[in-house]
């Protein structure tokens, strides 16, 4: 059987061109990727980043039935537009119905942060103000500070993927990042997994992209080092002797541990 190590239920929106090949990517031998699609609009308004929050719980009854060990909702607005209590109703909710224990990307942003001790970050989005906005109070929720943000400012969610990773880096470059501690690239339809690593090495510190970060999460449930070391420090923390220890918070998880 595929995923005899283990199986991630990747719930991805249905104009999401990037997740799935950047989970791919990310997959070490013995871990496949079973995606469901979530309806949703092009435009990334609020009423639109709502529905795909209900719809992701019919698309969850979908991917359960391949009895993944984790279950990851791919929408970093729709997660984080109604704030952390928000977010953290739709991971038990997801839980429920897959029976694993459940990642969204808000989420993981907030917790590889979190986990990494960041207080102060840099943010790259595509996103319109509003989103943005709503973004920056999630975080300072969490007790993060975004110190810059730069955007894309883009509602036609489907564009986002046609933002080159140079692009990505360009943008990164144009922050000051002397007073943040990170940076951030948000939203799973950008094509930020190739340039992660050379940001590191250019601003020299942590930059994290939410693919990365969901990743990062569902193979810490999985208790699997992916085994990869060019996709930046998050990735790499995985295969560290401290690792499993660190992830302790994240097994509190509730539902099945691991691959069926």
């Amino acid at each position: 059987m595929y995923g005899w190590r283990g199986r991630i239920g990747l719930l991805a929106t249905a104009i999401n061109t990037v997740m799935e090949p950047e989970f791919w990517q990310l997959a070490p031998p013995g871990v496949s990727i079973h995606t469901t699609r979530v309806p949703t609009e092009r435009a990334g308004t609020p009423e639109a980043l709502r529905e795909m929050e209900a719809a992701s719980l019919a698309a969850a009854a979908d991917v359960a039935k391949g009895e993944p060990g984790v279950v990851v909702w791919g929408c970093t607005s729709s997660s984080f537009y109604e704030g952390p209590a928000g977010n953290e109703r739709v991971k038990r909710e997801l839980s429920a119905v897959v029976k694993a224990p459940a990642v969204t990307a808000a989420g993981a942003m907030a917790d590889c942060l979190i986990a990494n001790g960041i207080k102060r970050v840099n943010v790259v989005t595509p996103y319109v103000e509003t989103t943005n906005e709503r973004l920056r109070q999630f975080l300072a929720a969490c007790g993060i500070e975004v110190v810059q943000l730069a955007t894309f400012d883009m509602l036609d969610m489907f564009d986002h993927a046609k933002i080159e990773p140079a692009d990505i880096y360009a943008k990164a470059k144009t922050l000051d990042h002397s007073k943040a501690e990170a940076t951030f690239i948000a939203c799973t339809q950008v094509r930020a997994l190739e340039v992660v690593d050379l940001l590191e090495q250019d601003i020299g510190k942590p930059v994290y992209s939410v693919n990365q970060a969901c990743a990062w999460q569902a193979f810490a449930l999985l208790g699997i080092d992916p085994g990869i070391r060019n996709r930046g420090s998050l990735l790499r923390s995985l295969g560290e002797p401290h690792a499993g220890a660190g992830q302790n918070r994240l097994a509190r998880t509730p539902g099945r541990q691991g691959a069926a």
